[in-house]
């Protein structure tokens, strides 16, 4: 999928929804998977520089999202933590996608931030 801005991200859940039924998550999984990929993808257009990309692939067992923008993570335990929900520094998404999903990976590179969630499919 090419690069994505503020007003493209309705059309990012349509293509997540569509392309998680046709992956074959199951309902409870499909629901959680929506979610994360959509605050990733959010998370690009506010803090990743106003755009980000987003990548999807199946493996035999796991759904994978990947959303690269611009953007910088210095907490290597962001989203490990239980945040608090009244906290200005925020937080709260990642750890979201980290309850919702089986794996989330975010990597700081020279080029920017990458970030995986990984859905089991069944």
């Amino acid at each position: 999928m090419p690069s994505f801005g503020q007003h493209d991200l309705g059309g990012i859940r349509d293509t997540v929804r569509d392309w998680g039924r046709s992956a074959g998550l199951s309902a409870g999984r499909h629901t959680d998977w929506m979610l994360a990929v959509n605050e990733a993808t959010g998370n690009s257009v506010r803090h990743g520089g106003g755009s980000g990309t987003l990548r999807l692939w199946r493996m035999p067992d796991t759904a994978v999202a990947e959303v690269t923008d611009l953007g910088r993570i210095a907490d290597p335990l962001v989203g490990r933590r239980r945040p608090d929900p009244l906290s200005p520094s925020g937080g709260r998404g990642v750890w979201m996608m980290r309850q919702l999903c089986d794996l989330v990976e975010i990597r700081t590179a020279p080029s920017g931030l990458v970030v995986r969630l990984h859905v089991a499919l069944r």
